[in-house]
C-alpha cells in the first residue's frame, strides 16, 4: 500500500509516492520522456513494468517523486531550477534526508548530470538507465537523419532559446559536458547492450572510463536485450542501501 498525491508545482503536474513504512529516504525519478505526470495519473503507475520498479521502491520504504518537466528540455535551465525547487519543497514537507537518491533513464541523465553543479541539491547516489549522457553522440546521430536532424535541433533551440543555426556539435558540447573536475556521487550505470538511441560505446562506456580515471565511484552492468525493464528493481534498491551507512 502506498499513498500518490499530485499537486501542480510551480505550473506543472507534480506526484509524491509516500510508503507505508518510510525510511527516511527519497528517490527523485527522472524520465527519458515527456508528460510523465497529469493531474490524477502518472506514466509510473500506468505503465506495468515502470510500477514493478516504483513498488519495489515503496516496499523498501523510500519516498519517490516525480514531475512533468518541460517538454524536450534537454536539461535547460527552466528544467534544473524546477527540479532544484521541487525537492527543497518535498524535503520540507516530508521527513526524509537531505541526500536524495537518483534514478535517471534516457535523456533524464542529461539534466541529473547537470543537477551536480547545482549548489543547493545534495545527490546520495544516482543510477542511470540507457542514459544519454553525451548530448553531441545523440546529435551525430540524429544528424543522419535529415527529420530527425531538424526535429533535435529545433527542441534544442526550443528548450536553450537559441536560433536553429546557431546550433552545431561544439554549441551542444558545451551545454552538456559533464563535469568531470567535480566529485560525483556513486554512479550505477546500467546500459542495454542493444541500445540504439544511445549506444553504449557512446554514453555509458565512455563515461564509466573517464570516471575511472579520475578516481569516482562508477559501476557498469549490461543487460541483454530481453531482459525486462522490472529487472532493474533489486540492483537500484540494493545500489542505494549501499550508500545510506552515512547519513
Amino acid at each position: 500500500m502506498f499513498d500518490a498525491r499530485y499537486f501542480k508545482w510551480k505550473g506543472r503536474w507534480s506526484v509524491k509516492f509516500l510508503p507505508e513504512k518510510p525510511n527516511g529516504f527519497a528517490v527523485y525519478l527522472l524520465s527519458g520522456q515527456d508528460r510523465t505526470v497529469e493531474d490524477s495519473s502518472s506514466i509510473w503507475e500506468t505503465h506495468p513494468e515502470k510500477k514493478i520498479v516504483l513498488e519495489h521502491l515503496l516496499n523498501n520504504g523510500y519516498t519517490v517523486f516525480t514531475s512533468d518537466l518541460h517538454p524536450h528540455h534537454w536539461g535547460n535551465e527552466a528544467a534544473c531550477a524546477h527540479s532544484e525547487q521541487l525537492i527543497h519543497f518535498l524535503l520540507k514537507s516530508e521527513i526524509i534526508n537531505k541526500r536524495i537518491h537518483v534514478f535517471a533513464e534516457g535523456w533524464g541523465a542529461v539534466l541529473a548530470i547537470k543537477l551536480l553543479a547545482r549548489k543547493h541539491v545534495n545527490i546520495r547516489s544516482m543510477l542511470f538507465f540507457n542514459p544519454c549522457i553525451y548530448l553531441e553522440s545523440y546529435y551525430d546521430l540524429e544528424k543522419q537523419n535529415r527529420l530527425y536532424y531538424k526535429k533535435i535541433k529545433n527542441e534544442l533551440s526550443t528548450a536553450y532559446g537559441t536560433k536553429p543555426e546557431r546550433i552545431n556539435r561544439q554549441w551542444v558540447r558545451q551545454i552538456s559536458q559533464p563535469p568531470l573536475k567535480e566529485m560525483w556521487p556513486p554512479l550505477f550505470l546500467i546500459h542495454r547492450v542493444n541500445e540504439r538511441h544511445y549506444p553504449l560505446p557512446a554514453h555509458s562506456r565512455k563515461l564509466e572510463q573517464e570516471l575511472l580515471q579520475k578516481g569516482q565511484s562508477v559501476q557498469l552492468k549490461l543487460f541483454s536485450s530481453t531482459r525486462p525493464f522490472h529487472s532493474l528493481s533489486e540492483p537500484t534498491v540494493m545500489f542505494y542501501q549501499k550508500h545510506e551507512q552515512i547519513l
